[in-house]
């Protein structure tokens, strides 16, 4: 759902978003991928939840940003950068 509304940081987070739902869809199952998929909508939205809602993902044990895949390197080193890269726009939008 494009909202050409969106401010482009916006936008760049809900990307980035996508993309990490279309990795963890393939390589994850569920749990992460409806997380991430609900804050994606959230961001549809332009609800500033949205950030809170990701930011509160990172931290503690079994949180997002110590899933490994069960996939080659190649794939975690994707999934990492653009983890990575959502979490820098989550920041940035905060």
């Amino acid at each position: 759902m494009e909202n050409k509304s969106l401010h482009p940081e916006v936008e760049s987070f809900i990307c980035s978003l996508r993309r990490l739902e279309a990795i963890l869809s393939i390589h994850e199952g569920n749990f992460w991928n409806e997380r991430v998929r609900k804050v994606r909508e959230i961001a549809e939205k332009s609800d500033g939840y949205s950030v809170e809602m990701f930011l509160g993902f990172f931290g503690g044990m079994g949180s997002l940003n110590d899933l490994v895949l069960n996939a080659p390197m190649p794939i975690n080193s994707e999934f990492d950068a653009e983890r990575r890269r959502a979490y820098i726009f989550a920041q940035a939008l905060k």
